[in-house]
């Protein structure tokens, strides 16, 4: 077991690390990586940092532009990507793309990629 909090793991003095395994069969039960093709305009990224969408983009302006969840960047939305968002501040299409659901997706990489 874990420790709960900070405190609790300083004053163990308990050495505290954390195993990934990218790429690891999945049980099936598990829901399948999803892959996400946005065809030849690529994966939507950050201007500054180039960080793929992800769940933790908040879109603002009605939809028209995203600020990084990872630098703070302000980036416009691209065209093809844009969507109005709904009352809540979420995506209307929120539940059709699963780069913005799952913490893990598998972008298809267009032709200047490979």
């Amino acid at each position: 077991q874990q420790p709960a909090t900070a405190d609790v793991l300083r004053s163990s003095q308990m050495p505290m690390q954390l195993l990934c395994t990218p790429m690891a069969v999945l049980p099936p039960e598990d829901t399948p990586v999803q892959v996400v093709d946005t065809g030849s305009m690529g994966p939507v990224r950050c201007g500054r940092c180039k960080a793929y969408m992800c769940p933790l983009m908040k879109f603002t302006d009605g939809g028209r532009r995203f600020q990084c969840a990872f630098c703070g960047c302000i980036n416009d939305c691209p065209m093809e990507y844009m969507c109005s968002l709904g009352p809540t501040g979420l995506r209307q299409d929120v539940n059709s793309r699963p780069e913005l659901l799952f913490g893990s997706v598998e972008f298809v990489a267009p032709a200047e990629y490979m």
